[in-house]
């Protein structure tokens, strides 16, 4: 399969030479506070002005297609603003994207615009900042945001959560406000119009994370109401039935904006996670066989959201919003470890009956005052949540050693409560000539109460409690941050920015486990940022970066209680966890359909995972741990090529990475680099339907303490539209050869693990999309401030 996919890569990139005799003039027009505008693009003959094809925009965007011209001038016309002309050359481009265009009520003629992109499903900024286009892909035939970005170039999905490849692990903001992951499932895939990964964030951003991914959704312009309902039904012969049914809708009358959403999921999931653990010395030999299937049924899963949006003069706004996500899991998981030492032979089993009940509600309040017309603001806003997590667990264990049985009866109960309030302010002016100054502040407090139980349960009804597991957790955090951020313009062909990220953090963390010891810190962090961007030519353009981040462990990865998966395998926190810190550069350069990045980071203390051998001689735990350091060096290319019923976008990295320990035990390998390859396809089959053909391929890969094997995935889709776009009908056939489950081995304390887990990646999926109501301007905004520790409850 991997050779199938690297061979229509390359057929794909080959078919670039036929496609120079028609050009594409895409781009985006907005006022200059942001708003994207409705009206009219023109093509006009740069020798006498006549029309030569117009087309319509309503939400900013337009496409003139099929231009013959080698140069064009471009006329905006619409009742927002006033007419705008534009010289642009076309020549020796299948495709040219002019970006964002601002348009002003008093318009004046523009010289010629310089070209910064020419890609239909994605273009690289001159920041470096990678925009994907999910509208009318295969990407939009998700179920969830979730699955977009999981399907998006260089987005890895993993057990850590979403990655950047080359980078690391991400952050996830939404229209520019920084959200949490479970905030992604009350966002509707349909709404979703593209997606910013910028992997050199500059210091007004949360320094989490390697990379920040920003969700941006459509925007909505006719007077009055508009909704939109999709429905969804996915089926997988792995794991079963799922529905989900998504609502948005927003209102507006006069300066007050409406906005809200909700979703529902019910069906079933599956995670299976086969693991063999050997230890080979005859003198401490070992092998153990372990199958762990968790089924999922999801009985009440939800998001929903209301918010209200009062326009000021000038732009500027307050708003008041609430977000609620309410999950009701029941699993069934069964586990099965076969373990044969030298003294035995013996099964040990489990199945655990599990109550998962999880509640997320924030509400957030903000105002933004716009001080001048060239965009100057100061923003105040503030978070409160709070989260609860209740599991409930009832475990019946039958083992069997040396053809002996027992049969014992296990129970849990865990409860997890977090609070957190964040508030924030953020001052921006800009200056006449184009540079842009901000600095800002923000304050997060975070409270984490829980506790957890664990008892045996006797014949007659009586609990005996587990004191290895039955464990009382505070953890207490404040984080003092402050910023400061410029982007300047020395010529109108160089621009550059510089910011520094200061933040202190203090923290105790109480546990009754470890004789009740308490933990307590205090350390500031310095997180500096600069880059540069060079316009050498109409076709070159160079750029340069240098960012640091933070990545802290969640709030639960600290508590050290151990939570029961079989007889001799747990999890467990750890308290002793410390951040990671990252320190990145990275080169880029984009040449007319080509564009070229690399780069190099430095991870120091950097997080991750084993099954670290236990007290007992069987026994292993999982756990997150620090190992001393990392190293990562990844170089990209991507190209897209395009004719009017054909659309191809692809993308080759390669990377090294290595993790050095020196604490943990491990058994250092050779290290190896790793290959990825994405390749997204669109093919118009006149006006009838389109299909849609998305694959991608991670190579095996050794950073020198763990070895992944190779992984890919192959979707297959079809849409179509009817009744003037208001329903529109998608079949999607995801994962064809259930070929994308993450799997690897490592040695660790003289065990050699191998493992794989298996999702319900493979179904099919048929989605209906029916939307409704007019809406002219919907100017509703609001700002998570909190959503970076939010973040951390997982």
């Amino acid at each position: 399969m991997r050779y199938t996919l690297i061979s229509l890569l390359l057929t794909l990139l080959s078919a670039h030479a036929f496609t120079q005799d028609r050009h594409t003039l895409t781009g985006r027009v907005a006022s200059p506070t942001g708003e994207l505008q409705m009206g009219n693009a023109l093509a006009l003959s740069v020798r006498d002005s006549s029309l030569l094809q117009g087309a319509s925009f309503l939400e900013g965007d337009f496409t003139l297609a099929d231009l013959p011209q080698h140069e064009v001038l471009l006329k905006l016309t619409s009742i927002q603003f006033g007419d705008t002309i534009l010289y642009v050359s076309l020549a020796g481009r299948s495709r040219v994207d002019l970006g964002t265009l601002i348009v002003r009520d008093n318009p004046e003629l523009l010289g010629e615009v310089e070209i910064t992109g020419d890609v239909p499903l994605f273009t690289t900024r001159a920041d470096g900042v990678l925009q994907v286009n999910v509208a009318n892909t295969v990407l939009a035939t998700s179920s969830s945001v979730q699955e977009i970005l999981s399907r998006s170039p260089n987005v890895i999905s993993d057990d850590n959560g979403l990655s950047v490849f080359g980078r690391g692990q991400a952050i996830l903001y939404l229209n520019g406000k920084r959200i949490t992951q479970e905030r992604l499932g009350s966002v509707s895939a349909a709404q979703v119009k593209s997606i910013e990964i910028i992997t050199n964030p500059p210091a007004s951003y949360d320094a989490e994370g390697q990379a920040v991914i920003n969700i941006i959704t459509k925007a909505d312009m006719p007077d009055g109401y508009r909704a939109t309902v999709n429905q969804q039904g996915t089926w997988s012969q792995y794991a079963g039935g799922a529905t989900n049914t998504q609502i948005n809708a927003t209102a507006k009358k006069g300066r007050i904006d409406v906005a809200g959403n909700f979703d529902l999921r019910r069906g079933n999931e599956r995670e299976v996670l086969n693991t063999t653990r050997t230890r080979p010395a005859d003198t401490d030999y070992m092998n153990s066989q372990l199958r762990w299937d968790r089924q999922r049924d999801y009985k009440d899963v939800s998001n929903y959201s209301l918010g209200m949006s009062y326009a000021l003069r000038g732009g500027s706004y307050a708003s008041v919003e609430y977000n609620g996500f309410h999950e009701r899991i029941d699993d069934d998981l069964q586990s099965r470890n076969f373990i044969t030492t030298h003294t035995e032979d013996s099964r040990y089993s489990s199945r655990t009956a599990r109550i998962n009940l999880t509640r997320n509600n924030a509400v957030t309040v903000n105002s933004k005052t716009m001080l001048d017309t060239l965009g100057s603001y100061l923003f105040v806003g503030g978070q409160l949540s709070t989260y609860s997590w209740y599991r409930d667990d009832d475990i019946r264990e039958n083992n069997l050693v040396n053809n002996d049985e027992t049969i014992r009866v296990l129970g849990s109960h865990q409860n997890n409560p977090i609070k957190i309030l964040s508030p924030q302010a953020d001052f921006v002016h800009v200056f006449p000539r184009g540079g842009r100054l901000a600095f800002g502040t923000k304050l997060s407090i975070a409270r984490v109460a829980a506790d957890l139980s664990f008892y045996e349960i006797g014949e007659g009804g009586e609990h005996t409690p587990d004191p290895q597991r039955t464990n009382d957790f505070s953890y207490d955090e404040t984080i003092s941050a402050a910023y400061t951020q410029y982007d300047g313009i020395i010529n109108k062909s160089i621009t550059y920015g510089l910011g520094l990220r200061a933040e202190r953090t203090h923290y105790t963390l109480y546990t009754s486990i470890r004789e009740q010891s308490t933990f307590r810190d205090t350390y500031v962090n310095l997180f500096p940022q600069a880059q540069i961007a060079i316009t050498a030519s109409p076709d070159l353009k160079l750029r340069a970066a240098y960012t640091s981040r933070i990545i802290r462990p969640s709030y639960q990865s600290l508590s050290p209680a151990l939570i029961y998966q079989d007889a001799f395998t747990s999890s467990a926190g750890n308290p002793d966890l410390k951040p990671e810190k990252v320190h990145a550069v990275e080169l880029g350069a984009a040449w007319r359909m080509l564009d070229l990045k690399a780069g190099y980071s430095y991870n120091i203390t950097p997080m991750s995972g084993a099954a670290i051998r236990g007290d007992d001689d069987k026994s292993y735990v999982l756990k997150a741990i620090n190992l001393r350091r990392g190293h990562n060096y990844f170089a990209t290319a991507s190209a897209t090529f395009s004719r009017s019923w054909f659309t191809s976008t692809n993308s080759v990295s390669v990377s090294y990475s290595k993790r050095i320990d020196s604490d943990n035990g491990f058994t250092m390998l050779a290290v190896s680099p790793q290959v990825y390859l994405y390749t997204n396809n669109k093919i118009n089959v006149g006006r009838l339907f389109s299909l849609q053909l998305l694959g991608w391929y991670l190579g095996q890969r050794s950073q020198g303490l763990y070895f992944d094997y190779d992984r890919w995935l192959v979707t297959l889709g079809a849409e179509k539209e009817f009744l003037n776009k208001a329903i529109k009908v998608s079949i999607t056939a995801n994962d064809m050869y259930h070929t994308s489950y993450p799997s690897g081995h490592y040695d660790v304390g003289q065990t050699h693990i191998i493992y794989q887990r298996t999702f319900n990646t493979d179904y099919y999926r048929l989605i209906v999309t029916y939307t409704f109501g007019q809406l002219k301007k919907s100017s509703y905004q609001s700002q998570s401030t909190g959503a970076t520790e939010n973040s951390r409850v997982r």
